[in-house]
């Protein structure tokens, strides 16, 4: 992933918008990038932090934001779970269906 589409994903992150491999090049890219690490810090600021002066909560952008990407980084983790899964189900059940039929075929 390159900054540019790097920066033209940033409101889709930020609105938990992003598909699961497309989150992933995203949290990659920040990780190497400190340019794009800025400018997701000043969108983040910009987009939280307008909310939270309207309602009066406190707000530390740089903490905000580092639990923000470990909340990203373990859905992440839990989407790949589950994923795996429920590959390991289709396998399991695909095993189960040709280990059946071949009882039935070949023990009639």
């Amino acid at each position: 992933m390159d900054c540019k589409e790097f920066n033209g994903l940033i409101q889709d992150f930020l609105n938990d918008r992003l598909s699961e491999m497309k989150l992933s090049e995203f949290l990659s890219h920040i990780e190497s990038c400190d340019s794009c690490r800025d400018e997701l810090r000043i969108q983040y600021l910009i987009y939280e932090g307008l909310e939270r002066l309207e309602s009066g909560d406190t707000f530390d952008v740089d903490k905000d934001l580092a639990d923000l990407m470990k909340l990203q980084k373990k859905r992440l983790g839990v989407r790949h779970g589950i994923k795996m899964t429920a590959i390991a189900s289709e396998i399991i059940t695909t095993a189960a269906f040709i280990i059946v039929l071949f009882v039935v075929l070949f023990y009639q």
